[in-house]
């Protein structure tokens, strides 16, 4: 095990008055390539009271190298091995002392420098605070508008990456380490449910890596959100989930038979019809 960061040195984070403490958590195992990146946009942020931790899979690239560089800039980082992300999101949430948490994980990063600082001019009293969420692809890109909060029945409404969660409930509830994949859309959907405080802000706060983002592995999702919803032993959802596996295979195996340069094309022509879905909202 390895850590470091000011903390170390007995340097601590405090709430003052009208600037709450807002604790930003990075989890990140061998991703040297995409890792500064999420760095920068947390230490970078124009808003004056972050923690900022790392939790770091004992990764065996480059990656500590890049933690070091920035340690003087960082709260606190430990690296050691884990059974999986949701361990070490919890692991972070323990050691976070800040009123808000935030989960930046590598390879994302904040819209911009300022987003911290825009949201917290107000005081919240509410418990999960969301926003918009900017999804990048290789070849494009699209802003994800968060959902309405009673599609929280059937799918994550916004991006994980675009929450403050109060550190409290955060710290009482803490992720299903049993869920691989849709351990966070099972907090909030119990929140939801336990009729805690949501406040929705018109605001673009993540650029979320749509590429690579863990969630793709499409059917551990679907069994995992009907798990958490309660209906994964029911017969209509059985055969709705053979259906949808059923064309999720389809579609991978045309992918690839077709040329790359006509999967490029599809691909871009529809993240061009999301962006202008979304068209006028940012004006």
């Amino acid at each position: 095990m390895q850590s470091g960061g000011i903390r170390t040195q007995s340097i601590k984070n405090i709430s003052k008055r009208g600037i709450p403490l807002i604790t930003v958590i990075t989890v990140v195992y061998n991703d040297e390539k995409n890792l500064e990146g999420t760095i920068l946009s947390v230490i970078n942020q124009s808003y004056s009271n972050i923690e900022y931790i790392i939790i770091d899979g004992a990764s065996t690239d480059n990656t500590l190298e890049i933690i070091k560089k920035y340690e003087n800039k960082i709260t606190y980082w430990i690296s050691e091995p884990d059974d999986g992300i949701y361990y070490a999101m919890n692991k972070g949430i323990d050691l976070a002392t800040g009123e808000w948490i935030n989960f930046m994980n590598s390879g994302d990063t904040f819209y911009n420098e300022d987003v911290i600082e825009l949201i917290f001019k107000k005081n919240f009293k509410d418990d999960i605070i969301y926003g918009d969420t900017y999804m990048a692809y290789t070849v494009s890109f699209f802003i994800e508008k968060a959902k309405t909060l009673d599609s929280m029945l059937k799918r994550m409404p916004f991006g994980h990456q675009s929450v403050f969660i109060k550190t409290s409930l955060m710290k009482e509830k803490k992720y299903d380490v049993m869920f691989r994949s849709s351990s966070d859309y099972n907090f909030f959907y119990k929140s939801f449910k336990e009729n805690k405080i949501f406040c929705y802000i018109p605001v673009i706060i993540a650029k979320y890596n749509a590429e690579y983002g863990m969630s793709h592995n499409f059917k551990l999702v679907q069994r995992e959100n009907a798990r958490i919803q309660g209906i994964d032993e029911t017969i209509k959802w059985r055969i709705i989930y053979l259906l949808k596996c059923s064309i999720y295979e389809i579609k991978k195996l045309i992918k690839r038979l077709l040329p790359i340069c006509v999967v490029e094309k599809i691909k871009k022509n529809t993240i061009k019809k999301l962006q202008y879905a979304n068209l006028g909202k940012y004006k």
